[in-house]
């Protein structure tokens, strides 16, 4: 039985190797398919991040492009109003009558009359009637 035993030993040994091989290989395919489905997984991963990525990007170019522009516009915008603010300076400086004005209708507001104003403001008797008579009108309240 022992002579038995040694001859079936090598074969036993040599059914149970391969019996293992076969579970080590089982066990190594499925744990291959495991990580292709993780390394596909990833790789979705990856692109969705990439497109992401992408039109982050291309939003990103718009905004910056629409902020030059209105920061171009807002720099026109300030050199127009200065230009403005210029020429209407010089628009006062040239009109000394209209100082006289804006000081008799001043005058006329505090209670100026018209001995007054042709006194301070150098205006003739008429000018100055008128303009009594024009804050008047102005200060009555207006009826329907």
């Amino acid at each position: 039985m022992f002579e038995m035993l040694l001859q079936w030993l090598p074969l036993a040994v040599s059914v149970l190797a391969v019996f293992i091989a076969w579970l080590m290989v089982k066990r190594e395919r499925l744990a291959r398919q495991a990580l292709e489905g993780k390394f596909a997984a990833t790789e979705t991963v990856l692109k969705n991040a990439r497109h992401q990525h992408e039109s982050l990007l291309k939003q990103f170019n718009e905004l910056r492009a629409g902020t030059m522009g209105m920061s171009q516009k807002l720099a026109d915008m300030a050199q127009h109003l200065e230009v403005i603010a210029d020429r209407q300076g010089e628009m006062a400086m040239q009109d000394p009558d209209g100082k006289l004005y804006s000081r008799a209708s001043k005058m006329v507001e505090l209670g100026a009359d018209v001995n007054e104003l042709m006194e301070e403001c150098d205006l003739p008797k008429a000018e100055a009637e008128l303009l009594l008579r024009l804050q008047q009108k102005m200060a009555q309240p207006r009826r329907r």
